[in-house]
């Protein structure tokens, strides 16, 4: 089997939101995918998503970096053309874009593979762990607590197990455990906005409200030694890592102790191979692990299946807000705060091609 073309499109899918108040920087990102497709010479087709920011320079990276040395390949050599990629590409960088795209492509190779074997890509990755994935409700950042813990009791009364914030302000905690009760689980995912002592003073505050993890209190995100302190000084597990790349960069991240929950993105760390990696290294080194994933495409179906061969957990965040319209099928959106997989082969989606070329930005 060879690789004969690879494609990756640009898209822009409005999401539909809840309430008109959010904060809008951070939700108009939301809104970009990028979608990947590999053919080959015997007809099968591999999907993969790559990390949204600046959707048409992440595609055009692909094409113009990535697909010349992908084309004539055999694409059931995921470790191969893996190192080529990244080896290849040293002088692009070694974080953000180049390996959002690396990951985009890797991704829909394992659907190639899991295709052309007739298996679904979790049996690949060592066979299920879970009859079901438990979802977590991933909400977008709001101006103010009220909307916050308005839709945090309303994904609560649908069935999901944990809340996220992406809120920075301690009111919004309090509402938002006052909403949801004390049987719901609540996280905070501050996205990086604080100093090293900053960031433990609030996470005393923060006990009081039972949370159960801080995500990347700490700017910059890659402060591992100011991540250290905070772990140090606060009750709250903390976790990192959604802005991390490869086992490489996780290596850091265990080596300073700065976090006691790693949290791999598979469409930004550089795939499902590197991600098992770092799954390996969280086995080792006695540390839990909980993907990232607030995107909708082939990645979502990449997470999942992660996810049901990940013996540490069977939690997968999701992104609540839905979009304009969904362009893969099924959609995976949770049933009562639950995913069920297929045991069709390969990543079990199909693209909704009306979808893509209402939507794509590259024409």
């Amino acid at each position: 089997m060879k690789i004969t073309d690879v494609q990756a499109i640009p898209l822009n899918i409005p999401q539909k939101m809840k309430f008109a108040s959010p904060t809008k920087g951070f939700n108009t990102e939301s809104d970009g995918h990028v979608l990947v497709r590999i053919i080959t010479d015997e007809g099968i087709v591999g999907l993969g998503e790559a990390w949204r920011l600046t959707p048409r320079a992440v595609a055009t990276f692909i094409l113009e970096a990535l697909k010349p040395r992908l084309i004539g390949a055999d694409p059931r050599q995921i470790e191969v053309l893996w190192r080529k990629m990244y080896l290849d590409t040293f002088r692009y960088g070694r974080k953000g874009m180049v390996l959002n795209a690396i990951s985009g492509v890797e991704i829909a190779l394992w659907d190639i593979l899991g295709k052309a074997c007739g298996a679904p890509v979790y049996q690949l990755l060592g066979g299920a762990c879970w009859q079901q994935i438990r979802a977590y409700a991933s909400l977008p950042p709001y101006e103010n607590p009220e909307d916050a813990a308005a839709d945090a009791a309303g994904r609560a009364s649908e069935g999901y197990h944990l809340v996220k914030l992406h809120q920075r302000d301690l009111e919004s905690v309090v509402q938002t455990r006052k909403a949801i009760g004390p049987d719901v689980q609540l996280a905070l995912d501050v996205n990086g906005c604080w100093t090293p002592r900053e960031a433990v003073a609030m996470a005393r505050r923060l006990e009081e409200s039972d949370v159960r993890w801080l995500e990347e209190p700490v700017s910059p995100m890659d402060d591992y030694d100011g991540l250290r302190f905070v772990r140090e000084h606060s009750n709250i597990p903390i976790a990192a890592g959604e802005n991390e790349y490869t086992h490489f960069g996780f290596k850091s991240i265990i080596e300073k102790e700065a976090a006691d929950l790693l949290q791999p993105d598979i469409i930004k760390a550089g795939g499902l191979l590197p991600s098992r990696k770092v799954l390996g290294m969280a086995e080792a080194w006695n540390l839990q692990l909980i993907t990232h994933s607030f995107y909708y495409g082939p990645g979502v179906a990449a997470t999942a299946h992660f996810v049901m061969a990940n013996p540490l957990s069977d939690e997968m965040e999701i992104n609540v807000t839905p979009l304009e319209n969904d362009f893969i099928s099924p959609s995976l959106r949770p049933v009562a705060g639950k995913i069920t997989l297929s045991d069709k082969p390969g990543l079990g989606i199909e693209i909704d091609d009306d979808v893509v070329e209402h939507y794509r930005i590259d024409k």
